[in-house]
């Protein structure tokens, strides 16, 4: 089997692009979250799941959703992205687990009452035989199942539940809506010490309108970034882990733009990036997007950005 897969069930269908499966085939200790960002808490709750599959020679589980509940339930409240299904995955399985495991959150699954999710998915589907959950967990239909109704299912069905308490650091509990606000206000250098690593995303390079090479700064526009958690505007990147670059996430106001897009412009770099996936790891926040009142402007601009991008690098 492989280490990502899609969970079919009676409630919803699988995601495009991974395996769809019925059930796992052995039994597992699991964990239940949306681990979007996969930050030091989730670390945390991660490496006690790698340790009780371990001593119980269990395999270890990750069970996540996508899209987000809310961008379903209400997509007026729904947050921005820290990670997509393949960035999310490889975090989860660096921790060590065995297996990362997605169900697609739609409106049928949102009806799944709380004991039906203990028992339909997590006992007979993942074969749940030890759940390690975070302190806050809820489940279930409108989040109506709380631990305790975890645990007096566990002891009826047969699996043991571990609460874990909140992972802190500097006296703040490490959370995805913590590590979203720092990215809104550019604060990448803390957001650095939550996540215990640089944020950055790996995408698709996508053909672009070409204004990048016109203007004399060819860009890598990125795949799927519309709804990234960055503040708009330029950022020192670096790409691949390697190649230094300039990137200007945004709307491109001086030219009308109305969608968010990641492009990256590779300093001292020609090569054709198109079709790869690279990464961008995002190391300074530079400044605000601005409309400028002619293109000339905007090219005085992006010289002056290139120039402090390389004074960081130095």
């Amino acid at each position: 089997m492989e280490k990502v897969v899609c969970l079919k069930t009676s409630q919803s269908t699988c995601l495009r692009g991974l395996s769809c499966v019925e059930a796992l085939e052995e039994d597992t200790v699991v964990t239940v979250g949306n681990f979007d960002g996969v930050h030091l808490g989730h670390k945390f709750l991660l490496k006690r799941v790698k340790e009780r599959g371990q001593e119980k020679r269990l395999k270890s589980v990750a069970l996540t959703f996508y899209p987000h509940p809310f961008a379903v339930l209400s997509p007026a409240q729904a947050p921005c992205e820290l990670t997509d299904v393949q960035e999310r995955s490889f975090l989860i399985l660096s921790e060590g687990l065995d297996t990362v495991v997605f169900i697609r959150f739609d409106r049928k699954f949102a009806q799944l009452r709380a004991e039906d999710f203990v028992k339909e998915v997590l006992f007979e589907r993942l074969r749940c035989k030890h759940l390690v959950v975070g302190y806050d967990w809820r489940f279930g239909y409108r989040r109506e199942g709380e631990i305790e109704l975890a645990k007096e299912m566990g002891k009826e069905l047969g699996f043991e539940v571990e609460e874990v308490q909140p992972f802190r650091v500097n006296g703040h509990v490490v959370s995805s809506t913590l590590i979203r606000r720092l990215l809104h206000m550019g604060r990448l250098e803390e957001v650095s010490v939550y996540l215990g690593r640089n944020y950055s995303v790996r995408r698709q390079v996508i053909k672009g309108d070409g204004r990048g090479s016109s203007l004399g700064f060819p860009t890598a526009n990125l795949k799927g970034t519309e709804n990234l958690c960055l503040r708009e505007g330029v950022y020192a990147v670096r790409v691949d882990g390697k190649f230094i670059g300039i990137a200007n996430y945004g709307k491109r106001p001086t030219f009308g733009g109305q969608k968010k897009v990641l492009e990256v412009h590779l300093l001292d770099f020609e090569e054709d990036l198109r079709g790869k996936h690279i990464q961008v790891e995002f190391l300074k926040f530079i400044r605000d997007e601005k409309k400028f009142n002619s293109v000339e402007d905007l090219i005085k601009q992006i010289e002056d950005d290139i120039s402090t991008v390389r004074s960081f690098f130095r």
